[in-house]
């Protein structure tokens, strides 16, 4: 197709066609999401594959991981459409152009003004609405399978914290982000990624130290036969690790996990206290040493790169796209650097993303893959390894039957079996 031809057809999208497309890609979503939930509901009916994990589970361990991972499954099912659909309708009426327009005429124009206003309006807004579906799948569903140790005021306040750090934390970014589009006009693809590049950044550095405190008690590991073992680990790794941290994960519920965050001078490795309580030494040591490996295979860095390239992409689809969207009277876009549009792309965003999972969940599978070998070849304890990832599953309730295409398309983790059948092959080089 030549340059001429190509133009003439981008001429031709009316706005009636972007419209059409738009419904298309709508109920492209709708079906993609039925299907995957149908996968989870069925789980994996390889014969084959069940037979594996029963080498190293009990029907009673898989029942469980069953039962969980379906607990809530139709209020899940539902929330989802229902709240897209919300979304849609409220677009669709004109009620956040209202609102925008509202939230205009008491505050006056300016990014601190009508800018800030409606985009804390539009997320608290978002945020309420949730909040019945967080009530339930986070505290109920959480207290029906023994999981929370909070009480339903507890978990509210939880909640409510949470948000509104979300709130402030999404504020920031979307405020940013419009004065980069209003002052950088023609060039703002390439300076947008830098600019929430080095956002993203000051976020992961402050987490441990700031964000972390709000939830939790964060302590330096008791000095001891454990620590030494895992600062062992450290330095085998070649790391210098000057502190390990605990969380008091169990005054909000039993999981037990650890991670890592942070870059450069500022990385840490975190566990719960539950994970402690629960795991051998030897056990808690090799989860440590997954973390560690993440560390040594510098993941955060990565994601950060990979999330600026990512955001590169995004920009120029953007720039392409939005005057065609915009011809769409209804999608209640204004200018591009306009918090008015903050609804529609939220919605865009929650569609887009399950097209694009795949490539984040084998991404991160990947790095999951990479720790994990990097844990058996700093310790060389592969039964150790195994039992490890045996009690996380179990005190975890982790589906032992996951339909393979949800852990294609949404998994961040490779499945427990995998896991376990890795180090059970593992020898070290």
């Amino acid at each position: 197709m030549t340059l001429k031809s190509k133009n003439k057809y981008l001429y031709r999208m009316t706005p009636e066609k972007i419209e059409k497309l738009f419904w298309i890609v709508l109920i492209a979503w709708v079906l993609l999401r039925t299907v995957l939930l149908g996968a989870q509901l069925t789980g994996n009916t390889d014969l084959q594959y069940a037979e594996r994990v029963r080498r190293y589970f009990s029907d009673e361990n898989i029942a469980m991981g069953r039962q969980y991972a379906l607990s809530g499954f139709w209020v899940k099912s539902l929330y989802g459409f229902a709240y897209v659909g919300l979304l849609l309708v409220l677009i669709r009426s004109g009620f956040f152009s209202k609102a925008f327009d509202r939230i205009t005429q008491a505050t006056g124009t300016g990014l601190l003004r009508n800018e800030l206003a409606f985009t804390v309006f539009t997320l608290a807004f978002l945020q309420l609405v949730a909040l019945p579906y967080a009530y339930y799948m986070g505290f109920l569903r959480e207290s029906a399978m023994g999981f929370s140790n909070l009480t339903s005021f507890g978990w509210l306040i939880k909640f409510f914290k949470s948000s509104m750090l979300s709130i402030f934390l999404e504020t920031s970014g979307i405020l940013i982000l419009l004065w980069v589009l209003k002052s950088f006009s023609e060039t703002w693809v390439f300076i947008v990624p830098v600019v929430m590049g080095v956002f993203s950044l000051m976020i992961t550095i402050l987490f441990p130290i700031l964000i972390t405190p709000l939830f939790y008690e964060q302590k330096p590991l008791e000095a001891g036969e454990f620590k030494e073992k895992l600062l062992e680990i450290s330095a085998r790794s070649g790391l210098k690790v000057d502190e390990i941290y605990v969380i008091d994960e169990s005054r909000y519920s039993k999981h037990t996990n650890a991670y890592f965050t942070g870059v450069g001078p500022f990385r840490r490795i975190v566990l719960y206290d539950n994970l402690i309580k629960s795991h051998t030494p030897d056990e808690a040591a090799l989860i440590f040493a997954h973390e560690a490996g993440h560390w040594r295979h510098n993941h955060v860095a990565k994601g950060l790169s990979l999330g600026f390239l990512a955001m590169i992409a995004l920009g120029l689809i953007l720039k392409f796209s939005f005057p065609y969207l915009a011809s769409v009277k209804w999608f209640g876009l204004r200018d591009l650097a306009s918090s008015a549009n903050l609804p529609f792309f939220l919605l865009a965003v929650m569609i887009f993303q399950l097209f694009t999972a795949p490539i984040e969940s084998q991404i991160s599978q990947y790095m999951e893959r990479q720790a994990d070998r990097a844990a058996l070849e700093l310790t060389g304890l592969k039964e150790v390894y195994v039992e490890a990832e045996k009690r996380l599953a179990i005190d975890n309730k982790s589906d032992l039957l996951p339909s393979p295409l949800r852990v294609f398309w949404l998994y961040s983790h490779p499945p427990a079996l995998e896991r376990i059948e890795l180090a059970d092959s593992f020898e070290k080089q």
